[in-house]
């Protein structure tokens, strides 16, 4: 049988029925099978996607591509991750000063999974599952329907402004949106699943090994009632030291994206002279520009929370 290749129209239908999937069957799911019913639901995307892909007459090797890594792309994933992660948080903390009671919610729903479940079925439940099902659904199936246009950014854009609002609050869905965007990036790139999938893994297992750690720490037990104090604290506004701290963090984001990119592309033609080659001198002097900016702004912002709480 011929193969086709999907189409952006396409998209309409992968949409719906993964909406209906994460917002209604797995909410289904969940009270009639528990944590068991969140993994279904996760299950039921590859199957959803595959599945429509299939019944298109797309080619599923070309849509789902996988393939053996290699060591710089895993490394350029992992930098790549970390700049990604800063800038994200750069843009939370100025958020959460504006909106600190949204921000707040829009965190608690992993705490509160991960620490009623063993280490590895969180990690299993909440990481892995996620970084496989969701990338094979998003990355996959949807942005498979964008390949055709010319203009990579087009799909990579649109899937990943859907998959942050996938996450069920405008208030996470714009980090998730920026992870998204370099997730999509990445398999534009490289074409091969593993590395978006490895980025996803990351970034949803160290909030829980973070929340695993705190959990183990001898004073977690008895220190419930001030968690819940801060948490009360935060509700009612994130102090411009927080945000100045956040922007300070997000200052490596450039060069850290930049070196991933790097990475990712080493030994490709454009990468093959080094890191810094004399021919992109100007993107790097453009890297430091935006990473001290945000670095001054951030000890700025630091310095008139130090006079604000002295005055």
């Amino acid at each position: 049988m011929e193969k086709r290749q999907l189409k952006p129209w396409m998209a309409v239908i992968f949409v719906p029925v993964f909406w209906i999937d994460i917002f209604i069957l797995s909410g289904l799911f969940g009270r009639w099978f528990g944590v068991w019913g969140t993994l279904i639901g996760e299950l039921l995307l590859i199957v959803l996607a595959v599945g429509i892909a299939a019944a298109f007459r797309e080619d599923i090797r070309r849509i789902f591509p996988l393939k053996r890594p290699e060591a710089a792309k895993v490394g350029g994933t992992i930098v790549l991750w970390l700049g990604t992660f800063l800038a994200a948080m750069g843009i939370v903390g100025i958020l959460s000063y504006f909106f600190p009671q949204q921000m707040l919610g829009a965190g608690e729903d992993v705490g509160s999974v991960v620490m009623t479940l063993p280490a590895w079925f969180s990690l299993f439940l909440v990481a892995l599952t996620p970084a496989v099902c969701e990338e094979v659904a998003f990355r996959g199936a949807f942005l498979g329907c964008f390949r055709s246009i010319r203009n990579k950014w087009i799909g990579i854009l649109v899937v990943s402004v859907v998959f942050g609002l996938f996450h069920g609050s405008i208030w996470r869905a714009i980090p998730t949106t920026i992870l998204g965007i370099a997730m999509g990036y990445l398999l534009m790139e490289t074409d091969n699943m593993f590395y978006n999938m490895l980025f996803h893994l990351i970034n949803n297992a160290v909030p829980i090994f973070l929340l695993l750690f705190l959990s183990m720490m001898p004073s977690a037990a008895v220190d419930q009632s001030q968690m819940a104090e801060v948490q009360q604290q935060m509700a009612g506004g994130v102090s411009l030291m927080v945000m100045a701290v956040y922007l300070m963090y997000s200052s490596g984001a450039p060069l850290l994206i930049y070196i991933g990119n790097y990475l990712i592309h080493r030994g490709q033609p454009g990468y093959t002279k080094g890191i810094f080659p004399k021919e992109k001198r100007w993107q790097l002097i453009l890297l430091i520009i935006i990473s001290l900016y945000l670095l001054l702004m951030g000890i700025l912002l630091m310095f008139l929370s130090t006079i604000v709480a002295l005055a």
